[in-house]
C-alpha cells in the first residue's frame, strides 16, 4: 500500500517570516481564505489586500495584490 503524501501549509523558516501574517497597509492579521493554484491565500478584510504564499525551490514565496474588500 502506497502513502499518500500530505498537502498542508508551506513549511516556513522562522528567520524568513514573522509569527503572524499582518497587512501591511492596516496593520491587522491577515485571514486565510482557500487554496487557489497550488497557493494559499490570506486577505485583509479591511483593505482587501491579498497575499498568495506558496513555496518554490524550498523557499516561500509571498506574492501581494489588491482586491476588494469583503
Amino acid at each position: 500500500m502506497q502513502e499518500k503524501k500530505k498537502s498542508g501549509l508551506p513549511i516556513i523558516d522562522s528567520t524568513e517570516m514573522p509569527e503572524s501574517l499582518d497587512c501591511t497597509t492596516c496593520l491587522l492579521p491577515m485571514q486565510y481564505q482557500k487554496k487557489i493554484e497550488d497557493k494559499f491565500v490570506w486577505q485583509c478584510f479591511r483593505c482587501g489586500k491579498k497575499y498568495f504564499v506558496h513555496t518554490e525551490n524550498e523557499k516561500t514565496v509571498i506574492e501581494e495584490t489588491w482586491g476588494p474588500p469583503r
